[in-house]
């Protein structure tokens, strides 16, 4: 009898977790789809016309209190080099929000280099120290971490997944907590 009254539950929670993931997916889906929406402007330059290509990105920062990622939408002049690219979101990342949500990275962090892999992963190395002071902890870490991650695949069609690097150097983690060492895929499930 108290198997019965359990399984009506049981259902709902399940249905309600693939909701959840759908959902994420979906997300994850708009979002990458709108970041390629691209605005073309024309300048001139003396008597060349030199074509400018903005283009909406989406950088991921912590919400306020920390928790989890949110989404800033930013226009940025894009290069056609996808590693110029992956430089300004980067760096972006490292300048900080300019809207209500918290930093990821340290405003010290260095971006020391950025490679792309015929596999669809991108290589990204800090300059060693660039996170000496991350406040640590396993959720700020992996707020670091999918900030990168998320912030990198969703943007640059070619990026399948990120390897970080700190100092030219395989790091095992950024602040003891998460592994580093394989590349790490986008994690919508970060992101509110």
């Amino acid at each position: 009898m108290a198997t019965e009254k359990r399984l009506p539950v049981l259902i709902i929670v399940f249905g309600f977790a693939i909701a959840i993931v759908i959902a994420a997916f979906a997300g994850w889906r708009a979002a990458r789809h709108t970041s390629v929406a691209d605005v073309t402007e024309k300048k001139q330059a003396g008597q060349d016309e030199a074509e400018i290509i903005k283009r909406a990105v989406h950088l991921y920062f912590g919400d306020p209190r920390g928790h989890h990622l949110m989404a800033e939408q930013r226009i940025i002049l894009q290069s056609p080099d996808p590693v110029a690219l992956c430089h300004q979101l980067i760096t972006a990342l490292i300048a900080g929000p300019r809207e209500a949500g918290s930093r990821t990275i340290p405003s010290q962090a260095r971006l020391r280099a950025v490679f792309l892999l015929k596999n669809g992963t991108a290589v990204i190395d800090f300059e060693a120290g660039s996170f000496d002071q991350h406040p640590g902890g396993a959720g700020t870490e992996l707020l670091t971490v999918y900030s990168i991650v998320n912030t990198l695949i969703l943007n640059v069609e070619t990026i399948r997944s990120v390897k970080i690097l700190v100092g030219g150097q395989e790091a095992a983690t950024l602040a003891g907590h998460v592994d580093l060492q394989q590349p790490i895929a986008a994690d919508m499930l970060w992101v509110r």
